[in-house]
């Protein structure tokens, strides 16, 4: 157990400086480059992301859940992974043309070229920074993180001031992955695993053909909102709703993400040694909560500063925007934990079946609110497939751990108490102030610090587990406790 809090630990950290750089890199480049620039980037990452999907059929999380893993699993898994590299980098480049066709956007071609070089960098990476997840050397993956994404953040600023446009993302990505693949190498020399070998493989593609089709349509889901946007309305539409998004997953980022990199490794040494996923679960879902519930609702009510601090006046189309889907991703609150908590139990399957369920109906639904009602229509949809994916993964996981709905009701329901005293301050801030949601940025700082008393009074009120857990960190608040209690 002090392991796995001394991984989280370090993996949270990392998670801040990459959530630090990541605004400010986008808070720069929002106010250098127009929203017209940033949206063919917007779509050339994500026909990238949807292509990049296929390598998920020899994934690294195939490392990191085997019970038992062999120096022929490692070479497998990276033979593969270089093959599905050099096939989706092939591709890509020969299809440039016909997507630079499609879009009116000819630089596309010269984009593709330098993606698919950054392609097998990136398959370096993500190789080496899944072995030592797998040996829990959070401390090691922090390092090479940090590295690229500094390195990219500065190349990326850097390039746009040098008038590169869009172009700057990816020559940036390639910079930023190449320096990170020099440490990746020095911190793990063990160059064996690119020696060719097929050893094995058939345990790594009954997991990888469940693993790709599941993030296959995942991608596709996820870049589909995207791409209509970009092809019916305007780059311009398609850069608005992925600020949009960016926005909008700020806590998911910032509460949930640092977590995510040692849960999968953390799941899978539970159950390799016999123990029980179902306390763990509801436990990490009643902490995550406290915290991304809050976080969500508090955004909602400040969407309209919030861009205009993070992104400046130009993007100020966005605001509205983020208040719905800050309240669609209130239901997102299980979303990063039933993935590693159904591949420690080896239900790969069933999160197969649950994407084949859950994905196409939310694409459908959302491809005709783009076509028919543009981009306010697309955010608004979003309350209604955020909840059906909500209801359809926990009934998966719900059959696979056991768990009642009472249980997982009991586990939440401190934590909707917590939320909704956080965001009661700052909703009678924007009642008295008489500009309504568009409050100025000291007024917006003053409703944070008013959220952020009613969210500590709800944790104390409620006696949140989450106030152990902050207790322990600061030990000097247990006396707080004990006068309240």
């Amino acid at each position: 157990m002090l392991s796995v809090k001394r991984a989280l630990l370090m993996s949270v950290g990392e998670r801040y400086v990459l959530l630090v750089t990541n605004f400010a890199t986008a808070a720069l480049v929002s106010r250098i480059l127009t929203p017209k620039e940033i949206g063919v980037s917007v779509i050339a990452m994500a026909i990238m992301a949807m292509a990049l999907s296929l390598r998920e059929f020899s994934s690294a999380s195939f490392l990191i859940q085997r019970e038992e893993l062999s120096r022929e699993d490692i070479r497998g898994a990276s033979t593969v992974m270089f093959i599905l590299t050099g096939v989706i980098a092939v591709a890509l480049v020969v299809v440039s043309p016909l997507l630079a066709s499609f879009y009116s956007e000819p630089t596309l071609i010269p984009y593709f070229r330098v993606v698919a070089a950054c392609l097998f960098l990136d398959t370096s990476l993500t190789l080496i920074t899944a072995l030592l997840r797998r040996e829990m050397s959070f401390g090691k993956v922090a390092a090479i993180d940090i590295v690229a994404a500094v390195t990219n953040s500065a190349a990326t600023i850097i390039l746009a001031l040098a008038g590169f446009s869009y172009m700057s993302f990816v020559w940036a990505w390639l910079i930023g992955s190449g320096l990170a693949a020099g440490l990746a190498f020095a911190l793990w020399p063990h160059f064996w695993m690119f020696k060719p070998s097929l050893a094995n493989w058939r345990g790594m593609v009954l997991f990888g053909g469940y693993n790709g089709a599941i993030a296959i349509l995942f991608r596709i889901f996820d870049a589909l909102p995207l791409l209509l946007l970009g092809r019916f309305i305007s780059p311009n539409a398609a850069a608005l709703f992925s600020r949009t998004l960016w926005i909008g997953q700020i806590p998911d980022k910032l509460v949930i993400g640092g977590a995510m990199a040692v849960v999968l490794p953390a799941f899978s040494a539970e159950v390799r040694q016999g123990r029980d996923l179902k306390r763990p679960y509801l436990s990490a879902l009643s902490l995550i909560t406290a915290l991304h519930w809050p976080a969500l609702l508090v955004l909602s009510v400040l969407a309209y500063p919030t861009v205009n601090i993070v992104l400046g006046h130009q993007w100020t189309e966005v605001a509205p925007l983020v208040q719905i889907v800050a309240i669609a991703l209130l239901f997102s609150f299980s979303f990063e934990l039933n993935y590693p908590v159904m591949v420690a139990m080896g239900a790969i399957r069933d999160l197969y079946i649950r994407a084949l369920i859950a994905f196409p109906i939310s694409g459908i639904l959302l491809a005709a609110a783009i076509v028919f009602g543009g981009l306010q229509a697309a955010a608004w949809c979003m309350l209604v497939t955020v909840p059906f994916q909500a209801y359809i993964a926990l009934s998966f996981v719900r059959r696979s751990l056991g768990l009642g709905r009472m249980e997982i009701a009991a586990a939440l329901g401190k934590s909707a108490v917590v939320a909704f005293a956080s965001a009661v301050p700052p909703l009678a801030a924007v009642g008295i102030s008489g500009s309504g949601f568009n409050l100025s940025n000291m007024e917006a700082i003053a409703a944070g610090l008013l959220a952020f008393g009613g969210w500590s009074a709800g944790l104390i009120i409620t006696r949140h587990p989450l106030l152990d857990e902050i207790i322990k960190i600061f030990p000097g608040l247990r006396r707080v406790r004990v006068s309240v209690g």
